[in-house]
């Protein structure tokens, strides 16, 4: 199982890697009213926040797969609270980037949730 986990943050990391130049690159291509000032802290914050909660999990649930998804359900309520609290502060501290913020980290969010959740069915299922 510790050989899955290893296998499961390596695909993690070099993921977040490869999004995060198509991030880099991109915050220099688009126009400039459509990149957030904070884009290239998003995929990080996603890729940590991902690892910590994967490491919960883990450490709650061990190997029993009951509770493993009761767990993720879980941390993900709590994560996406998180996030909504995340764009309420952002939204009010920053108005006028607030928009193009939204956009980015909705974006990377849908990308790393769909990401995440195949990478754990995948986990899941040997």
């Amino acid at each position: 199982m510790m050989i899955q986990e290893k296998g499961y943050h390596l695909n993690l990391l070099l993921f977040s890697a490869v999004l995060f130049v198509f991030v880099y690159l991109f915050r220099y291509f688009a126009p400039e009213n459509i990149v957030s000032d904070y884009l290239l802290w998003i995929v990080p914050f996603f890729y940590v926040i991902s690892v910590l909660s994967r490491f919960f999990i883990k450490r709650k649930s061990g190997n029993d797969t009951k509770k493993s998804l009761a767990m993720y359900m879980g941390t993900s309520a709590v994560k996406l609270f998180l996030y909504l609290a995340i764009l309420i502060v952002y939204g009010f501290l920053n108005r006028e980037d607030a928009a193009a913020f939204f956009i980015s980290f909705f974006f990377i969010y849908i990308v790393y949730t769909f990401i995440e959740v195949m990478m754990v069915l995948k986990l899941t299922s040997k």
